[in-house]
């Protein structure tokens, strides 16, 4: 016959509470992956004038890329050889439509190419653009990165969450469309996809 001391009752307790915690957090990391869209987290989209609708004649390339965090959406964008950058933004449309504004992602000023005075460093500046780390723009290069909370979501997509915007980008229904001053509609443009489908 086994015969357990108050010492032992309290290990065997303490033990079958850590059991239970280890449970529910690995349930709890499980349902966190899954409602990032069946845990895909990262998004590219290839950009070229071809893309737009109607086709834009253009030198210009470039490349966005999208990774999900928990309350937000990062991007970095990349653009060569194309106009004064006026736009960047995430609108909804399958291949060869135009759609809604999801949420714009970068907005000069003005037409007057100076692209610098308008930039939203604080997130109380302004509430219906996304948050810019860091923007570059030369004669032949763009560069933007920042990041998308669910405040700064538009268009059929406002009031929603970052999973939302998330799930949309999934469904292969967003691209990215970046216009400039020689092409206000569309220069470059890109269909968002998951990272590891490209």
């Amino acid at each position: 016959m086994v015969y357990y001391d108050n010492n032992m009752k309290k290990i065997i307790f303490i033990g079958s509470i850590f059991i239970i915690a280890s449970v529910l957090m690995i349930s709890a990391i499980g349902n966190y992956s899954s409602a990032y869209a069946q845990g895909t987290t990262d998004f590219t989209a290839t950009l070229s004038g071809k893309e737009v609708v109607p086709p834009v004649k253009t030198d210009g390339t470039g490349v966005a890329n999208f990774e999900v965090s928990q309350s937000s959406l990062n991007y970095q964008i990349n653009v060569l050889n194309a106009g004064t950058i006026t736009t960047v933004q995430i609108q909804s449309g399958a291949v060869g439509t135009n759609g809604d504004v999801l949420v714009t992602l970068f907005k000069s000023k003005g037409n007057d190419g100076k692209l610098f005075d308008d930039f939203p460093k604080l997130r109380d500046l302004s509430s219906k653009f996304s948050d810019i780390s860091s923007t570059t723009q030369r004669s032949s290069s763009f560069s933007a990165s920042g990041n998308v909370h669910a405040s700064d979501l538009t268009g059929p997509l406002a009031g929603k969450t970052i999973n939302d915007l998330v799930s949309a980008m999934q469904s292969g229904n967003t691209y990215v469309n970046v216009n400039t001053e020689e092409h206000p509609k569309g220069e470059l443009r890109g269909q968002i996809m998951e990272a590891n489908e490209g």
